[in-house]
């Protein structure tokens, strides 16, 4: 029989049709999306405010198939993904909120983009020739890091011949078996217990790439550092706001004793960090990625093993664009507006150094 359409499913739709990252409900308030960045509210007189009963009913929808035997009442969160046949992926996260429930849907396009279609750097080919280290891709949430990630590892299944594991909460682009290499995707909590066993199983499952999804803490890190140091490659990200911040973050996972082994470490396996934000463009609805990008030279090396020069690496980063790719949120920044794709108003406020960059541009 065919299956009842569905209000979520609807919903859905609406936000894929209307180019949203996001949709937004909550229990006795107006439907929400995020496009462009920006948070749009839909009219009530469009669609009417879920009550308690309806949004329970959307997430018992969402979750027929995923948790049958899970009791609505005991959520307090919960992460899955949720295909909207022949539109879109979703990753859901249901959250509890004022004793009621909330839905928060991330669009998840069903073709993986490519570089040139997420207007990434030509340094990005190179990154991904690497065959072992460690990758860190970073960024605040919503800066589409899954993206740009997703969109490396596809590049290398289509260049050679690898297996590739990921570790995903949840599973969110899907790989095609047509390619050279292959993927083995486990969903945290579906197929594996946790990052930290996913990790320790990978080890066992002959990758030669693995996505260790996000370093959260201390074990991650160690165990990703661990698997770069045995000839793999290893991808994660990280929640920071510059390839400095990245490295600080990874740092503070660790004791005042541990530091200086861990900088020998990631001097030694460190590979690149890429650091993005997502900036509205000009005259359009759509937003572009604006980039930090530290490959790792004898000179980053060198300044990583000493913290007393961190501050040095993005002067550092800006002098190697030409002849490694690298460069700072600044510069790319700067490049962005000379080539009319974002406002200088847009830009200033993402900038790094704010006022070096209004003197960069001319406007001090």
């Amino acid at each position: 029989m065919p299956q009842t359409r569905h209000l979520i499913d609807d919903l859905l739709q609406i936000a894929n049709k209307n180019g949203a990252s996001d949709l937004i409900i909550r229990t006795d308030d107006r439907i929400r999306m995020r496009i462009c960045g920006d948070i749009i509210t839909i009219p009530h007189d469009k669609v009417s405010v879920p009550d308690r009963t309806k949004t329970i009913n959307m997430v018992e929808h969402l979750i027929r198939h995923h948790a049958a035997s899970t009791n609505i009442e005991q959520i307090n969160n919960l992460d899955f993904h949720y295909t909207l046949e022949n539109t879109c992926h979703f990753r859901i996260h249901v959250l509890r909120t004022n004793n009621n429930f909330g839905i928060v849907a991330r669009l998840i396009p069903q073709q993986i983009p490519s570089f040139a279609q997420l207007r990434l750097p030509p340094v990005f080919e190179q990154i991904s020739q690497y065959r072992n280290g460690i990758i860190i891709l970073a960024g605040a949430a919503g800066s589409g890091k899954s993206t740009s990630q997703a969109s490396m590892l596809n590049h290398m299944i289509c260049q050679r011949p690898v297996h590739a594991v990921t570790l995903e909460d949840p599973i969110e682009f899907r790989y095609s078996t047509e390619h050279q290499g292959t993927v083995s995707q486990r969903e945290i909590g579906t197929d594996v217990i946790s990052y930290k066993q996913g990790l320790i199983d990978a080890m066992r499952e002959t990758p030669d790439i693995i996505m260790a999804g996000e370093a959260r803490g201390r074990e991650e890190i160690q165990l990703a550092l661990e698997a770069s140091e045995t000839g793999h490659l290893v991808m994660a990200t990280v929640h920071a706001t510059t390839a400095v911040g990245t490295m600080q973050r990874i740092m503070a996972a660790f004791g005042l004793d541990e530091q200086a082994g861990l900088r020998e470490r990631l001097s030694e396996n460190l590979r690149a960090i890429v650091v993005q934000k997502l900036i509205p463009m000009k005259s359009s609805k759509k937003r572009i990625v604006a980039q930090e990008i530290m490959i790792k030279n004898s000179v980053i090396r060198h300044f990583i093993l000493d913290p007393s020069q961190w501050g040095d690496i993005p002067r550092a980063m800006e002098e190697g664009q030409n002849l490694y790719g690298s460069q700072s949120f600044d510069q790319h920044l700067q490049q962005l507006v000379n080539d009319d794709l974002i406002d200088y108003e847009s830009a200033l406020p993402n900038a790094v150094f704010q006022e070096d960059f209004a003197m960069r541009m001319g406007r001090i």
